[in-house]
């Protein structure tokens, strides 16, 4: 699945980092990302990552087995919670342009 050709101007992208041992708010760091706010490059920046999450990506279950952080991503298409996608990237797997996308949001280089 390609992102990019799939997700229009109306797509939303929540990112938040979850698990560990004890539910911290402060250390999930919620984001969400509008994409009628981003411009064509910050969305094409976002859909290659999501591109690179899917194939990081892991059964929710399996994500944050003992006390493992993950990336839970949402992504909402048609910027609804309708047909949503929720991808699940361990911690130890995220690449570190997903990090810093869930850090420091889609700003352009």
């Amino acid at each position: 699945m390609s992102y990019q050709h799939t997700l229009g101007e109306r797509a939303r992208v929540r990112l938040a980092r979850e698990g560990g041992v004890a539910y911290m708010p402060a250390l999930a760091h919620p984001r969400e990302i509008a994409f009628h706010d981003c411009s064509l490059s910050q969305r094409k920046k976002v859909c290659r990552l999501l591109d690179e999450a899917e194939q990081l990506k892991c059964p929710g279950d399996q994500a944050g087995q003992g006390d493992q952080r993950y990336f839970r991503i949402i992504i909402m298409p048609i910027g609804s919670d309708n047909d949503v996608i929720t991808l699940h990237v361990p911690e130890h797997r995220a690449p570190e342009s997903l990090v810093t996308l869930w850090k420091n949001g889609p700003c352009d280089d």
